[in-house]
């Protein structure tokens, strides 16, 4: 007998388990640089420069501060985000929350209080991650120059 038993848990309660949890977060003492994926919802509060794609939702909390080009399913954002932003369902700036880059998502969310600066396309429903985003052409490399020196 074990001391502390000797049940194990199937895979199948593993990932029931895991997707209880909810989602991943990343706490505002982490700094990270390069290229952050996934399939699952990641709240990221730390700070961040690269480039994000995430399948599922993508969170910006209130102390994040994010200067990447960024797509996923849903992008909330409740701190700063420096980078276009790329959702296939939707994209929601809080009352916290700043954006300073492009939005391309069929539903658009921006709270009072809000800051944004930037263009927006709302596409037909599924454009939104399916390519990388960004604005193509001169104009498009002058303005990510000045954001990443």
């Amino acid at each position: 007998m074990a001391i502390f038993g000797s049940r194990t848990t199937s895979r199948a309660e593993k990932e029931s388990l895991r997707h209880e949890a909810g989602p991943t977060y990343i706490g505002p003492k982490v700094t990270m640089r390069g290229e952050l994926g996934g399939d699952e919802d990641l709240v990221f509060d730390g700070r961040f420069e690269g480039r994000v794609q995430v399948g599922s939702a993508f969170r910006v909390g209130p102390s994040g501060r994010i200067v990447a080009d960024v797509s996923a399913r849903v992008v909330v954002i409740a701190g700063r985000l420096e980078g276009d932003v790329a959702a296939s369902e939707r994209v929601e700036i809080e009352p916290s929350g700043s954006l300073e880059g492009n939005i391309r998502a069929p539903k658009i969310v921006i709270a009072d209080g809000a800051r944004f600066r930037g263009s927006v396309d709302m596409g037909s429903r599924g454009e939104g991650a399916a390519s990388s985003p960004g604005i193509s052409g001169p104009e498009g490399d002058a303005l990510r120059k000045d954001r990443t020196s």
